[in-house]
């Protein structure tokens, strides 16, 4: 048998050894095809395809929400109870708004309520920080999370509809136990969060 190169055989008959380099060519297509993807069942992949589709054609609202985790997973530390409660006053808040002053009206003086509620909830965690008790961090976060949620409502009404719903379709509401992304909220908020 003739030797070549260190480590290859020439004139080798094997199967193996003819088929190498259509192996490593596919190898390569492989692995470019799947690199830095998560492994997703074939209808969750139809489904995110079909999103992109119906963005495209002007069916769905592109918006994403800044303040939310790009990961879907809930936020485990939440406060279910607390921000169940506040998404019922928020609808409430919306339904008796667009009754009053009707479906184009109702915009800024929910805003502007919304705004008072998230003033109040930025003042509980000055004090919570300016206390510095470590104790109360879980209840820093929660505050975090509602002030987050609250902005996100306000940021989804000045928008409209077709933005609620893509954000509904994707799950992506803070208040309904999405991660917030907290790089965002602090830039948005950290002024308000820190000074005293």
């Amino acid at each position: 048998m003739k030797t070549g190169a260190p480590g290859t055989l020439e004139g080798s008959s094997s199967y193996y050894h003819r088929k190498r380099r259509e192996r490593l060519l596919y190898q390569k297509l492989y692995y470019e095809a799947t690199k830095g993807r998560r492994k997703v069942s074939k209808a969750a992949r139809q489904a995110v395809m079909g999103k992109h589709r119906r963005e495209q054609a002007g069916m769905r609202s592109t918006y994403r929400s800044p303040l939310t985790h790009s990961d879907p997973v809930d936020d485990p530390c939440r406060d279910a109870e607390a921000e169940s409660t506040l998404t019922y006053d928020i609808v409430r808040l919306r339904d008796e708004l667009s009754d009053q002053l009707g479906e184009d009206g109702w915009v800024p003086e929910f805003t502007r309520i919304v705004q008072t509620w998230i003033n109040r909830y930025l003042d509980e965690a000055r004090e919570l920080i300016t206390e510095g008790n470590r104790t109360k961090m879980t209840r820093l976060h929660h505050l975090q999370r509602i002030v987050a949620g609250l902005h996100q409502e306000q940021d989804l009404a000045e928008r409209g509809r077709d933005a609620r719903r893509a954000v509904l379709e994707d799950l992506g509401l803070v208040l309904w136990g999405r991660r917030v992304n907290t790089v965002a909220f602090l830039k948005l908020y950290q002024y308000h969060w820190f000074s005293g």
